[in-house]
């Protein structure tokens, strides 16, 4: 009897061989093999006719279509990747079968994922799905599954996982869940993978943090959906860390809207509280100076709230510089010792450096030096306090940020490399960090907002640009005083705030082809000038499309009228034009600091 004929109550035309592998690299090269032992394990009727001990029977093999595949949590770069194609040449040695391989010239590569999605109609069961075998299935491969192939191997990338690890959460999928999870634990530690996962963490937890780092726009759809799911846990009171009150105000600031204005004027509230709070404890000789300089951290971290509680963060301020020690360290208790607090040091200098103006420039000078001087030398991180060995991530991440904003920052660039190296090697299997006491989310958006806005830290050297910072810092103190001369002056500094903000942009962006002086060269051009000059370049550049005014400008030119009011005619100027002009400066500075700067001026 010929062979064929063997075969012929189920026709060779629909079947198909599944080999399965749970060595993650078996089917990258030949020479391939399959154990006899498992040959023919959850195989149709349609293979009873093979035998690994007749040759002739194996022919008819060659002849049909064939999957390589691997088990389902395997490891390997390609674990993913299932072939398509024929075997040629099998030959049975000893416990072995080999054979080669041939990858089908139009379909070669399918995805597992898309491959187990057709189970049914190929008949491939849960279990076989975990195990090493051979099967030859009484079944097509159907074309809608071929469809999907691709002529080139797919990468399997941290991206492409990680996009297929959250899909599986937001399914529901468990089990796949846990492979994907392994899967990405494979990879290296990157801030890329990082990133990556922030939308998996949202979905278990909605940390509000991580909604900015993700690009979730304020006032879409998506900003809005991550408002609701933020509003709920606050309702909730689902896992609230105790720094929420910052959290909470932070995002409403910016993600919020009218209807949620209750809600924001609460949490000020208890930020405030909490300010007053310290004070009350501080000037009663109490030890938090990390709990201080923490809270004022928080609070550069909203320009809602440094604005609103500037009164109560500069006498924090003032009073937290009286405390650090000559050597520009601050002291804690620990254990009943006091000793100099790293990461105390290293939230207080970000926090100086974030809300306070030149009057802090010799206090933070002094602590950016001592934090240098605190580097462990095999790994180039910090500790928490001095005579710790073990790195702290916040200290780290925080001494990072206050040295590159600091004067030193061109000249120690070896130690900001080492610092960002050191951050990444501590990345955890998740893509996530952490550091005690607070939530792995947490900490993971801290770590991840240092390196995604470094590049918007403006160093602090003097120039065009530190002076417009702190005239807007002067003004904003000026509008908090109060009275009818301070309003004047916030006006006047605000003015020269948005005048030296024009003029930094013109001495950095040399592509614009704009001066801030006049044809003479000694002469500025004035506010006024400067902001037709840079309307008409942005004009000329494609940015704005004539006749389409430069955004704010109006608003500027108003407050500039304003200003001349005060100086050549001894005018008044209301709390509420100030409060306008103070906030349509702060917008205009914000805005075009990170659109033609790359940089975020006020923070």
């Amino acid at each position: 009897m010929r062979i064929e004929a063997r075969y012929q109550h189920k026709s060779i035309a629909t079947m198909f061989n599944l080999l399965v592998s749970g060595n993650g690299e078996w089917w990258e090269e030949p020479p391939f093999s399959s154990s006899v032992d498992r040959f023919k394990e959850y195989s149709g009727v349609g293979g009873e006719a093979a035998d690994a001990a007749r040759p002739e029977t194996l022919r008819p093999l060659e002849e049909i279509p064939t999957l390589l595949m691997y088990e389902v949590g395997a490891g390997g770069p390609h674990a993913r990747i299932v072939r398509h194609g024929r075997l040629r040449n099998i030959v049975r040695r000893g416990r072995d079968l080999s054979f080669d391989f041939e990858l089908d010239a139009v379909q070669p590569y399918l995805d597992q994922r898309v491959v187990l999605s057709f189970a049914e109609p190929l008949g491939i069961e849960a279990f076989e799905q975990h195990r090493t075998h051979w099967a030859i299935k009484d079944a097509n491969i159907p074309p809608a599954l071929l469809a999907t192939a691709t002529a080139q191997r797919v990468e399997r990338t941290v991206k492409v996982v990680a996009a297929e690890y959250v899909e599986a959460l937001r399914e529901g999928m468990r089990r796949d869940a846990l492979r994907l999870s392994d899967e990405l634990a494979q990879f290296p530690a990157s801030v890329e993978k990082a990133l990556l996962l922030l939308p998996a963490r949202i979905l278990q937890l909605s940390t509000p943090e991580l909604f900015p780092i993700i690009g979730i726009e304020p006032r879409t759809p998506e900003g809005r959906r991550a408002l609701n799911a933020v509003l709920a846990r606050n309702a909730a009171g689902m896992d609230l860390p105790d720094d929420w009150a910052f959290s909470f105000a932070w995002f409403l600031d910016q993600y919020g809207s009218r209807t949620e204005a209750p809600q924001l004027e609460a949490a000020v509230g208890l930020c405030a509280a909490r300010l007053t709070h310290l004070g009350a404890v501080e000037a009663t000789g109490g030890d938090n100076v990390e709990d201080i300089a923490c809270t004022l951290w928080w609070v550069s971290r909203s320009p809602l709230l440094s604005a609103r509680l500037r009164r109560e963060a500069s006498m924090l301020m003032d009073r937290l510089v009286r405390r650090q020690n000559q050597e520009g360290f601050w002291e804690i208790t620990e254990n009943e010792q006091v000793t100099a607090g790293i990461r105390a040091t290293a939230f207080a200098t970000v926090a100086l450096q974030r809300l306070g103006d030149d009057r802090y420039h010799q206090s933070i000078r002094t602590a950016v030096v001592w934090l240098l001087a605190q580097r462990l030398e095999e790994t180039g991180a910090l500790a928490r306090a001095v005579g710790e060995l073990v790195p702290d991530v916040i200290a780290t991440t925080l001494a990072m940020e206050a040295i590159r904003r600091s004067d030193f920052a061109e000249d120690v660039l070896h130690v900001l490399e080492a610092g960002d190296a050191h951050l990444v090697s501590t990345q955890a299997a998740n893509g996530g960090w952490t550091a005690g006491p607070w939530p792995e989310d947490f900490v993971t958006a801290f770590v991840l907002e240092y390196f995604v806005r470094r590049a918007e830290i403006l160093p602090q050297v003097d120039g065009f640009l530190l002076m417009a910072r702190d005239f807007f810092r002067k003004a904003e103190d000026l509008q908090l005083e109060g009275g009818a001369n301070n309003r004047r002056l916030a006006a006047i500094a605000t003015v020269h705030a948005v005048e030296m903000f024009l003029y930094g942009v013109f001495d950095r962006r040399e592509d614009l082809a704009l001066s801030a002086f006049k044809e003479n060269g000694t002469e500025t051009l004035g506010p006024r000038e400067a902001l037709r000059t840079l309307q008409e370049a942005l004009q000329r550049t494609g940015v704005l499309i004539a006749p389409q005014r430069l955004p704010h400008r109006d608003n500027l030119s108003a407050l500039i009228g304003r200003r001349d009011g005060i100086i050549h005619r001894a005018h008044e100027i209301s709390t509420a034009e100030l409060d306008e002009g103070i906030r349509q400066a702060r917008r205009f500075i914000t805005r075009f600091g990170r659109e033609l700067l790359k940089l975020d001026l006020l923070q």
